[in-house]
């Protein structure tokens, strides 16, 4: 189960997350599950293997602001640096940048 101290074990500054979700922690747990569960998780996964980069540009473009407006902090910053090489079509292992985002975003979900 999902708790704001299991949260913060995990680097989220649910402090900024509950401001955002008019400190209501019922309300801050639906929407993180329902981040968490966001389509463009895989659609960056599946883009980044398939070399698609404006398509992965655009799915890591739209969860940094899921991800950054729940202030899930240890997926967002990693997440943030490859929006913004994608941006630059910056030649990089994404696979590999992208395996930690999945893993966190995947445990997290799995407090759910």
């Amino acid at each position: 189960m999902i708790t704001i101290e299991k949260l913060q074990e995990f680097g989220v500054d649910t402090k900024e997350g509950l401001t955002r979700c008019m400190n209501m922690e019922a309300f801050y747990f639906k929407m993180i599950k329902m981040g968490l569960s966001d389509n463009h998780f895989d659609s960056l996964g599946d883009s980044i293997a398939a070399g698609n980069i404006e398509e992965a540009f655009e799915a890591a473009h739209a969860l940094k602001g899921v991800i950054g407006n729940l202030a899930l902090t240890p997926i967002y910053e990693p997440l943030a640096e490859m929006t913004e090489m994608l941006r630059a079509k910056k030649e990089a292992d994404y696979a590999t940048m992208y395996k930690p985002i999945k893993e966190m975003r995947d445990k997290l979900l799995a407090m759910c």
